[in-house]
This record gives C-alpha cells, structure tokens and sequence, in this order.
C-alpha cells in the first residue's frame, strides 16, 4: 500500500494542523509522527559507500524515495544537510581537529582543549574576540591567525561547501515532502541552535575533564566565563521571527555529571537567564536532557513554563515525569532505541502503548526516542514502521480542542537588553558611519546582518 496521500495538500494540512494545536497549548486531534532515518543509515540501505555519499549527498536521493515509501511519518523522514550534518568537505577544508572523519566514515568530535587555564581572563574580558583570536585557530587549523590569506580562504571555501552540500539533495527532499503531504515544518526563521554557556565551555573550550577541575580548583572564573558567554550564547541560537512552532534547540550535556551543588551554583543561572529571555521574546527552547535528568526533576519544574524537555532516560520514572512537568512544560522523548532490534513487531506495539498510557493524558507529550540511530541494524524497518503506525492509531485524543499545560511566557519576562555582542570585533554602526558618512541610516540594518551571519557561522565552527 502506497504512503502517498490522496490529496497531499489536504494531508499537509492537517499533519501542519497537529502542529499547530500542540504548539499552542491545544489537545490536537492526535499525536503527530515524526520518524526520521539518518544519512547513513540510507546509505547502507542503498548500497552508497559511506565515503561516496558524504561528498555527494545527491546519491541518496533514490533510497530517500523508498523510505518515505515504506516508513510512515508525519514529518519528512529524511533531514537535510547542514552544519548539523557534519559535512566533511566543510570540516576538512577547515582542517578541523574538533570535527574527524574516522576510518569507519563517521565524523567524530574527540575531547579537544580550544582554551587554555590561563586564558579565562582574556574570555571574560572580550569573549568573541578570544573565539577568534584563541580558540577558533586551534580547533579550525585553516584559521590560524598568522596567516590571513590562509584564513579568508578557508572561510570562504567552506561556505560554499556546505552551500553545495545542502543544494545536492535539498530539491529531492522539497519534491518528496510535496508529494506526500508532510508537515511543513515551523515558518522559517523562527528556529535556532545553541547551548548551554557552560556546556559549551566545556566541549570546545576546556574540555570535559579540564572543565570539571577549574570548577574545583577556580570556580570563580568558571562562573564569570558562563556570564561572559551567555550573550554569545543567547544571540547565537536567537530566531530572527519566533513562531510557536519554531524552537532552539539545546542539546545539554553536562549537568548530570556534575554534583547538584554545581549544578545549581555553577552551570543554571546562565541557562535559567537565556530560557526566560527566548520566552521574553516568544521563542520556544527545545531540550535534549541528555543521560539522566530524573535527580533534578524538581528544578526543572520551576524553570520558565512552556518550553519543550525532551528525556534520554527515565521510562522508569515515566510517571513521575507527567506528575512533574505536565501542567508546566512540553515534554518527549524516553522510548528506547534498541528496542526497536531487541524486541519483536508485537512487542515494541504493546511498549508503545503502554509507554502513551502513560504520557498521553497530560497533553504535553510529543513521541520520541532516547537516542538516534546509527545503523539500519538498529532500526529493522518493519518494526520502526510498527511504531509510527501504532502512535498515529493509539494515540488519538478523546478530549481534542481542550486546553493543556502553560503557554510560554506565563510569567511575563521582560525583555533584557543586556544579550548584545560586544568587543573589539562586533559592529559599532556609530564607528561605521564615522568612517563612512554618506553611507545612508537605512542601510544600517543591511550591514548589520552582514556581521550577525559571520558571527552564527564562526560560533556554528563549535557547536
């Protein structure tokens, strides 16, 4: 039996309507699907070696077809390309040490130190300019500061690079979401990425294990670093048009690892700020809780209402969370991906249902799982396929149109105008205008977004 609708255009809009129900705090008619397949595992399904396909992504154009055909979801089962993707011409041609291709054709992130000890004074006091000047050429080989040639080169050609990665399959996936009616998506502009100002301290800056020592041994330079990245942060992931459908995506890797005193001293004043900031100016953030959240449950209840929580783990505690967060937050995540191998067709439809028995009655819920997949062996499609029919089936809402949760900005934050990029390299329209006068007002916010896109693409270098 074909997945293609009817009529895709009636089938678009009602997937776009369960969206738009959810998103705005309103029971929709039923839990949307959203199933999707990761780049390499279409290419080992198709037969594309690893290697081909990552310089070309038009070659899993064919297999993309057939797994819209034989999976079904509400939303495009296949994503495009970008920075997320890791492309490696883009990392290559920056001769990135933070982002490897291994032998095995994956693009890997080792433990990398892009900052040194002694080297917190310089980021408290000028943070952009130590990513430029001290953090990016160690990361990004191709952008040392002695060599300028070099570094203009490198910027460029990468650009283009990952520009023509995503042109390679961009029109395949347009064509395909058309013909089988698949939600749109959020209106564009209204999403983002970022992270936590001291997850990513720790990920490109210090590293893990550095990181968790200057907390010991000079916790008061870590706290004022994460103050002084909050702003970059902040703009760095901030949507140009917020939409309730729209959302900033934080993955946050460090809080479970840390002690709860940490936690709460260290790594949550900076995040509470940006979660009540985005709110101010009605964008959604969307967290992935990465390893186990279920010890700070209680304080991610009384962080700002209405953004979307998305668990590793805790299908444990599944009821806990709904007892938690329900009346508050949006909330996901939590079914296990090995399940879909270790279990039969039967076996994950009767997980499935129990695990919506129990997140289902909240409102808040939105289906997904603990972690993706990396191999078509942890996704045998006949039982990936049982899953997203029996969410689409079972998880029909008796009480659609009703009213859930809290919208976002219950509270009523105001807008801070504190989250602006400082420093000797942000845009000084004032400086610009000395220097060229006759340069008209109204051209001002033209080259002002000429800045804010070099600065997203040289903090996207280390996200």
């Amino acid at each position: 039996m074909s997945l293609v609708p009817s009529d895709p255009i009636a089938a678009q809009a009602e997937r776009n309507q369960l969206y738009e129900d959810y998103y705005n705090n309103i029971v929709p008619k039923r839990l949307p699907v959203s199933m999707s397949v990761g780049h390499h595992i279409l290419a080992e399904l198709g037969g594309v070696d690893f290697f081909d396909y990552q310089f070309d992504f038009s070659k899993l154009a064919g297999i993309a077809e057939e797994i819209c055909e034989k999976q079904y979801s509400d939303t495009l089962p296949v994503g495009g390309v970008g920075f997320a993707s890791r492309p490696p011409s883009y990392f290559q041609l920056l001769e990135s040490q933070s982002f490897k291709m291994g032998a095995g054709g994956f693009v890997q992130h080792p433990e990398v130190i892009g900052m040194l000890a002694e080297e917190y004074d310089a980021l408290i006091e000028d943070p952009y300019a130590a990513i430029l000047e001290l953090v990016l050429p160690r990361q990004h080989k191709a952008l040392a500061m002695d060599d300028p040639v070099g570094r203009g080169n490198a910027v460029h050609l990468s650009r283009l690079s990952l520009s023509d990665d995503g042109a390679a399959i961009g029109p395949t996936l347009g064509a395909l979401s058309a013909k089988y009616g698949y939600y749109a998506g959020a209106p564009r502009g209204s999403g983002g990425f970022t992270a936590a100002p001291y997850d990513f301290l720790a990920d490109q800056l210090r590293s893990f294990s550095e990181v968790s020592k200057d907390v010991r041994r000079n916790r008061a330079k870590v706290i004022d670093a994460c103050d002084a990245l909050y702003p970059l942060m902040f703009l760095a992931g901030l949507p140009p048009a917020p939409h309730p459908r729209g959302a900033v995506g934080t993955p946050l890797h460090m809080p479970t690892y840390m002690r709860e005193k940490d936690f709460v001293e260290v790594w949550l004043p900076t995040y509470t700020k940006m979660l009540e900031q985005y709110a101010a100016r009605g964008a959604r953030v969307s967290m992935f809780n990465e390893h186990d959240w279920m010890r700070y449950l209680d304080i991610l209840q009384d962080q700002p209402k209405g953004h979307l929580m998305r668990f590793e783990y805790g299908i444990e505690s599944a009821q806990l969370i709904v007892d938690k967060l329900a009346k508050t937050h949006f909330y996901g995540g939590l079914y296990p991906i090995v399940n879909v191998k270790a279990k039969s067709k039967q076996e994950n439809i009767d997980a499935v249902k129990a695990l919506l028995d129990i997140m289902m009655p909240g409102g808040g819920y939105q289906f997904g799982f603990d972690k993706g997949a990396i191999m078509a062996s942890d996704i045998p499609l006949e039982n990936y396929n049982a899953i997203a029919e029996t969410i689409r089936d079972y998880g029909v809402y008796t009480n659609a149109g009703e009213s859930f949760g809290t919208p976002l900005n219950t509270e009523g934050f105001a807008k801070d105008d504190n989250p602006v990029l400082g420093g000797k390299y942000a845009f000084n329209w004032d400086e610009f205008k000395k220097q060229y006068p006759y340069t008209p007002d109204s051209a001002r916010a033209r080259f002002e977004n000429y800045y804010n896109s070099m600065f997203t693409y040289y903090m996207t270098l280390l996200m």
